[in-house]
């Protein structure tokens, strides 16, 4: 039983193009790597024609920026402050705001596993939250 010899055809302009193996992979190799190159380039490069045709309203994204400078910069300091803050916490009390608010643990996961009521640590987390905001105001 013979083998068919299997024949390797490119689409170009509408047109069927016959080709060798080599030819079809790396067509096929040069076309796939220009696709992942747009890919990276629409999530790199702004352009106004490329959002017109996607669909995208560039009205609305002019509007609508992102963080500014000055936003992450305050950002940023404010979280600095709150780590000093933090630190001037007893054990415990870090220790308590590290399991809800850190490990994102809920008051009643936290009753459980320590054996104390709910109540307590709720309001044991309230009071810390007042002397946190009281720190950070200073």
């Amino acid at each position: 039983m013979e083998e068919q010899e299997r024949r390797y055809v490119l689409i170009i302009k509408k047109q069927r193009i016959e080709v060798t193996k080599e030819v079809y992979k790396t067509y096929y190799k040069l076309t796939e790597r220009e696709r992942y190159l747009n890919k990276l380039a629409g999530k790199k490069h702004i352009s106004l024609e490329t959002y017109h045709q996607n669909g995208l309203q560039v009205d609305y994204l002019l509007l609508h920026p992102g963080e500014s400078i000055e936003d992450n910069i305050i950002k940023k300091e404010t979280l600095e402050k709150l780590a000093l803050c933090l630190e001037t916490l007893s054990e415990q009390e870090r220790l308590l705001i590290y399991a809800l608010f850190f490990q994102g643990k809920s008051e009643r996961q936290l009753s459980a596993e320590t054996e104390m009521p709910q109540r307590t640590i709720n309001d044991r987390k309230r009071k810390i939250l007042l002397k946190l905001k009281k720190l950070m105001e200073k």
